[in-house]
């Protein structure tokens, strides 16, 4: 061996003490400075590994040259702890606050080191007996050597003296580090491993320190923890605060408190239990307090010290507990390791149910960093098992609570409040569990069995007695609750301890019971009984004196017999019955005074009636209920309510039951929601979005040469808008932002950019609930309340309607405007498209037909003719705020009042929050309508107003314009070539875009558009809706797979009449690929064919129907609320009144020449025939993140695999996958830095401009943490979605158990990205956890 060999231990110590020699002080201790140089000390503790590898296996013999060799290395250890032995030594201040913290840090760091292998050190000690008097001999020696003689008085309490030793922890200097002390406390425990006690002739000598010797150091020590907690050293900073911190965290605490705490029983089982207990008054500064006179005193005026008194008082009774009670200790009590490790459980349990992790990390480590808690933890809890977001925990069973001690030593404040709450709360499975009694202790060992004396030694009993009779005083000033738990605790202790003599029928030197009568400790619990003092541990009390009852009489009788903590059945049941017929009696009691009072308010009411008979009866005639609504429909408004029809000339009416006033959440006034009031708002955040897009790979087109009148049919990218639902006035948020963008101007430059929200882009938090926004939506009355009275509304076919914009259309002229008359952002002429007048089309109608379109129309030239100016200038100024962010934001533009495109964009973010609310309802299977939040609610609400409003304040020109444009991309006309073909169309956001349009198609040129002007869901949209949704059908046609020949699997439930629709399918699309030019045959069967396209067209008929419900207000049919609905696209097609079936819908005359029409379009024929780019399959699947496999270790592996693309094949130091694609990224690393928009950015931010419009989500493989970015300045970590066997995550790979995907995180988090949540869980995440803030995201 090597310290056999080559005495390795001593030289390595020797090598270490010699390189900390220039941190000595004059007094030979260690003395660490602030602002210095520990770089050359931090390497040479290094050297402390090594010792640790020494050290690491215990010999099973010891030849010759090993045990010398090993006592040298102790001997030179001994020497370095000595000079750590009251090094960092603190005095208390008084007069003033230290000037500085002084260095704590290094020393603790220090002993963390060394601690790792004093516990290998002690057992080696354990396997030789002569190697273990040596070290004892020597440790003892050292401590002399360091201590020295003391300088001692003498105390007394009453006729009880003391000699002890001269010395005021308040006033003179004390040392948390006491390595010495602590080693012979450790070498003590080991000795009766031998049968060697402290007085063994071995141990004979002259330099050995007294047994009131050997505790000094740690008493000085606890007193000044106790201090400490008394506010005693307030004035010495947090860095004592720290000490004491780490003094009691688990990391130190089995080097430190523990050893300090085995010193005081060590010493407390040598010395006479009176002397023990005395020079503990003495050190805590009690000796006044204990005497009789100290409670008639005159009341101080230091009202300081006399709190400070009472603390000590409290401290110095918890620490006689943890001495008497604290035997769990391996030579203290008859334990083993594992009962040690088994209760240090049960107590972290008893706080409350614990995680695996959490559990772990509450329990000390051994020198190979193992808690050994799998060993032992299946013998007192039973393990919860995870279930979906929640992780598994373990659960303390209920045998074991009998085990609690309220006044475990490893307990901190905060710890001691939860437990026993948790102990309150918890049932109790009988009534001596209640008030948390003391459990029943293990014996001690033969050489600590002396600590039980303490218990009814006379000092002992005085301070009980004193406890007792001054918590029975009414006025004391002394007295405190927590005092009298912990003697009735002691008391406790005391009643087990005896009752375990009587149970082993052993003569024990104890005789509580009969020293306590005698002194009248027992009488004045009795008495404490009603005292309201005592009321708060009655529960206890009233357990002591049955404990207390229970042992007098085993002792009297001295009958062996088994001593339980539980009363008798006979005594329960007596118990039971008097608290039974005490219960009953106060019921009895408040039953009659409460019958007593409504007696009296009845006369009351009748005396009140009486004198005011006239206002009572007026007043009860207006209160008569009258029948509701409900009750007088008629049979045919029953029938609508249960099949309601959202459009055209039989819709069914409006629901206007919208709340007339709002309440601001700044000033808490209420006010009514109307056009030429005071405007009210919705906080709101914009944000471009790519969660529904279908083709990541594209490029963006160039801002100024998107045509954004239509929405690609892949959803590449499009704005979104979402609202947290809390109103403000609109003159109260503009002040809000003002306070919120003038508090950040105030701020440092260098810190402005660090923060949960970008001022930069009018983000905000909202004031209630610091939800992040960045633009307001205004809020706005019902559109049915807002739309002028139609004249009665005739019900005109589609071919008709559709002749009638067909002439409109072709019909229009371009005229080419300057910049200044169309409100164009270049320089260069608009071309704009001018419809002819209502008047001019209806001549060129069938007469019978012109009568009916002009009277659909007519509302527009009546109102178009008349003023406007109905809005008040606040609600148009909201109404541009959002219009603009839509703008901005969707196009990153600058902003630009007077845009064309403006109204455009708000459109489209209406259809693409209506998409966005349909994917997440059918990814989540529940029903299209009742399951809407309220945040939903209000977002749509606010949001289809607002887009049915913003014509109001864009110009009629560019309205119109835009709408001729629109309809010839489906109808015709002479610039149908210039718009995309329907393949490349998402048909709702034109659908949106159509309705909102449609009503200035033949509004007065060079007027502002009126607010009246909005849908009202009659026979135009209608139409309108049917013409989209045979276009829908005929783009499901163009791009469906037609050559599966795959029959259906059930064939005889398909009705006669699904035969007839699949063959007018199938002849359509024979009649399609003939105009397309295509030579195909179609070879699906009419069946599937139609089952496939009923499939295709429900999520547009789902966004039609929820968009045409804020529009109308039209109640939702109650089939569509359920969460399985029978036939929800029969219900949907009759909700907006569309043909029932596709036969009535394909054999219009018209669609023929529509169908030719769109199939003739160049870019459909590119498309269809060539096959150029990949056609889109109807209905689009809804957007997953990337498939994880199930084992965490195959990520691993496949990255491990992975290079950095700018380097020669060297492996990335932080690969990470982008969750939407999947693509593997080498991130935090300048290696793969790009620019984005003149800024060096990191690999993840960059691909999240790109693939995710700037929000991304990331897995970072090696850290198995998720990070969220969004934005160049704002990310946070989500917790991953891997898991080990006990439900927790582990980022880092710290604790190194296997990891599993868990299906439900990884769904929670699919739903953050779904929802448009992730921009809003950064900024929560950094409001929480301002560590965030000073992360550099960009560069990740």
């Amino acid at each position: 061996m090597l310290i056999q060999d080559y005495n390795l231990l001593a030289r390595i110590l020797a090598e270490f003490l010699k390189q900390c020699a220039h941190y000595k002080n004059m007094d030979s201790k260690f003395a660490f400075q602030r602002n210095q140089n520990y770089v050359e000390f931090k390497r040479a503790q290094y050297m402390l590994y090594d010792v640790k590898y020494l050290l690491t296996c215990k010999p099973e013999s010891w030849p010759d040259g090993l045990p010398e060799n090993f006592l040298n290395g102790f001997a030179v250890l001994l020497d370095l702890l000595s000079c750590m032995q009251g090094m960092d030594s603190v005095t208390r201040q008084v007069g003033q606050h230290i000037e500085y913290e002084p260095e704590w840090e290094t020393a603790f760091n220090l002993h963390i080191k060394i601690s790792m292998f004093l516990p290998l050190l002690l057992e080696w000690c354990a396997t030789n007996k002569q190697v273990l008097v040596q070290a004892y001999r020597n440790a003892l020696q050292m401590l002399w050597s360091i201590q020295g003689r003391f300088q001692v008085v003498t105390r007394d309490v009453d006729e009880w003296a003391a000699t002890c030793i001269n010395y005021d922890p308040a006033t003179l200097p004390v040392s948390i580090h006491l390595p010495v002390s602590r080693i012979v406390a450790g070498l003590h425990l080991l000795l009766g491993r031998f049968g060697l006690t402290y007085d063994s002739p071995e141990f004979t000598m002259e330099e050995k320190p007294a047994p009131r010797e050997l505790m000094e150091y740690p008493l000085r020590c606890q007193v000044m923890v106790a201090q400490s907690h008394a506010g005693m050293w307030r004035r010495n900073g947090y860095s004592l605060l720290h000490q004491i911190y780490l003094y009691h965290s688990v990391r130190c605490r089995g080097e430190m408190l523990d050893k300090d705490i085995v010193m005081l029983q060590v010493s407390a089982s040598l010395l006479p239990p009176n002397n023990f207990l005395v020079t503990l008054l003495d050190r805590f500064h009690l000796l006044y307090w204990i005497r009789d006179a100290y409670d008639t005193r005159q009341l101080s005026s230091q009202e300081e010290t006399l709190r400070q008194t009472v603390a000590l008082v409290e401290e110095f009774l918890r620490l006689l507990i943890i001495v008497l009670s604290e035997r769990f200790v391996p030579g203290i009590g008859k334990v083993t390791a594992a009962d040690c490790l088994m209760r240090e459980i049960i107590h972290q349990l008893c706080i409350g149910p614990m995680a695996h992790s959490e559990l772990t990390k509450a329990l000390p480590e051994n020198q190979n960093r193992e808690t050994g808690l799998e060993l032992v933890v299946a013998q007192v809890a039973d393990f919860k098992k995870p279930r979906e977001t929640v992780r598994g925990t373990y659960e303390l069973k209920p045998d074991c609570y009998k085990h609690y001690n309220p006044f475990f030593y490893h307990y901190t404040r905060s710890d001691l409040s939860k437990s026993e709450e948790t102990q309150r709360k918890r049932p109790k499975a009988s009534p001596s569990e209640e008030g948390c009694p003391p459990p029943a202790l293990v014996s001690f060992t033969e050489e600590f069995s002396h600590l039980a004396e303490l218990l009814d030694c006379e000092v002992m009993l005085r301070v009980m007695r004193v406890v007792l009779e001054r918590t029975g005083l009414t006025h004391s000033r002394s007295y405190s609750e927590p005092q009298l738990q912990m003697v009735l605790h002691l008391i406790g202790i005391a009643l087990h301890e005896e009752a375990r003599q009587v149970e082993e029928l052993r003569g024990g030197s104890l005789h509580f019971v009969l020293r306590a009568t005698d002194v009248g400790i027992f009488a004045r619990l009795e008495v404490l009984v009603a005292n309201d003092h005592a009321k708060a541990h009655k529960d206890l009390l009233t357990w002591v004196l049955k404990l207390y009852k229970k042992v007098k009489k085993l002792k009297s009788h001295a009958v062996p017999e088994l001593i339980v903590t539980e009363p008798s059945a006979e005594s329960v049941a007596r118990e039971s019955e008097r608290e039974r017929v005490d219960q009953q009696r106060r019921s009895d009691l408040a039953t009659a005074r409460r019958n007593r009072i409504l007696t009296q308010m009845s006369q009351m009411q009748k005396t009140f009636i009486s004198e005011n008979r006239q206002l009572f009866d007026e007043t009860h005639t207006e209160l008569t209920p009258c029948p509701s609504q409900a009750d007088i429909r008629s049979d045919h408004s029953m029938e609508e309510e249960e099949n309601p029809v959202a459009l055209g000339a039989a819709r069914t009416a409006a629901d206007d039951n919208d709340v007339g006033q709002e309440m601001c959440i700044l000033c808490q006034e209420t006010t009514e929601i109307r056009l030429d009031g005071p405007a009210m708002v919705l906080a709101a955040f914009v944000q471009r979005s790519t969660v529904m897009s279908k083709s990541r790979q594209k490029l963006p087109e160039d801002v100024e040469d998107t045509d954004v009148l239509f929405v690609s049919s892949d959803l590449f990218s499009g704005t979104h808008t979402a609202t947290c639902g809390h109103i403000m006035h609109a003159d109260c948020w503009q002040k809000f932002f003002e306070s919120v963008l003038a508090k950040e101007r105030r701020r440092p430059i260098r810190l402005r950019h660090h923060l949960s929200f970008d001022i930069d882009k009018n983000e905000f938090l909202c004031p209630l609930c610091e939800n992040l926004s960045n633009t307001v939506l205004p809020l706005l009355p019902s559109l049915p309340s807002l739309a002028a009275s139609r004249s009665q509304q005739v019900e005109l076919p589609l071919a008709d309607w559709l002749d009638g914009l067909e002439k409109t259309v072709t019909s229009s002229k371009s005229v080419r405007q300057n910049a200044e008359t169309a409100a164009c952002t270049s320089e260069e002429e608009l071309t704009l498209l001018v419809p002819e007048s209502l008047v001019a089309i209806c001549r060129l109608l069938k007469e019978n037909v012109a009568a009916n379109f002009q009277q659909l129309f007519n509302y527009v030239c009546d109102i178009s003719s008349t003023p406007s100016g109905e809005l008040c200038e606040s609600v148009v100024d909201m109404i541009y705020t959002f219009s603009q962010s839509a703008y901005t934001i969707g196009l990153d533009a600058l902003p630009h009042r007077e845009n064309p495109r403006m109204p455009v964009m708000t459109w489209n973010s209406c259809a693409f929050t209506i998409h966005a609310i349909e994917w997440y309802l059918r990814d989540e299977g529940k029903p299209l309508f009742g399951t809407f939040s309220s945040r939903n609610l209000d977002c749509l609400n606010a949001l289809v107003r607002s887009a049915a409003v913003v014509s109001y304040v864009c110009s009629v020109e560019v309205l119109k314009s835009h709408c001729v444009h629109l309809l010839s991309s489906l109808i015709g006309g002479e610039h149908s070539d210039e718009a995309p073909c329907i393949l490349s169309t998402d048909l709702f956001s034109y659908l949106v875009s159509a309705v909102f349009l449609l009503p200035a198609l033949y509004a007065e040129n060079g007027k502002q558009m009126s607010i009246k002007l909005v849908p009202s869901g009659g026979e135009n949209e209608r139409n309108l809706l049917q013409l989209i949704y045979i276009a829908h059908v005929v783009q499901i046609l163009l791009t469906a797979e037609t050559n599966d020949e795959e029959e259906m699997e059930v064939e005889e439930v398909i009705s006669k009449e699904d035969r007839e629709e699949g063959k007018s399918l199938a002849q359509l699309l024979s009649f399609m690929y003939k105009c397309a030019g295509l030579e195909r045959d179609v070879k699906i069967t009419p069946p599937r064919l139609l089952q496939m396209v009923r499939s295709a067209t429900l999520p547009f008929l789902r966004c039609a129907a929820i968009f045409f419900h804020f529009v109308t207000n039209v109640p939702a049919p109650h089939d569509l609320c359920l969460e399985f609905p029978n036939s929800e696209g029969e219900s949907i097609c009759t909700y907006l009144a569309l043909p029932s079936s596709f036969t009535q819908l394909v054999e219009e005359p018209l669609v023929n020449r529509l169908v030719s029409r769109w199939c003739d379009h160049p870019t459909a024929r590119d498309m269809m025939s060539h096959r150029s780019r990949r056609l889109l399959d109807y209905p689009l699947e809804i957007n997953q993140l990337v498939h994880l496999p199930s084992d965490y270790s195959e990520l691993i592996n496949q990255a491990s695999l992975f290079t950095c693309p700018n380097s020669d094949g060297d492996d990335s130091r932080a690969p990470t996958m982008c969750l939407v694609c999947g693509t593997m990224l080498c991130s935090q690393s300048y290696c793969c830095q790009t620019e984005l928009d003149g800024v060096p950015v990191g690999a993840c931010t960059a691909h999240a401009a790109c693939c995710g419009a700037g929000v991304g989500l990331f897995l970072r493989v090696r850290e198995c943490q998720v990070l969220l970015l969004s934005g160049r300045t704002k990310g946070s970590f989500f917790p991953p979605p891997y898991l080990d066997d006990y439900g927790e995550t582990d980022q880092g790979l710290r604790r190194g158990n296997p990891l599993h995907l868990n299906p439900e995180r990884y769904r929670r988090l699919q739903t953050i990205w779904l929802v448009h949540s992730v921009p809003q869980e950064i900024a929560h995440a950094l409001e929480s956890n301002s560590s965030l803030l000073s992360i550099d995201w960009q560069h990740l």
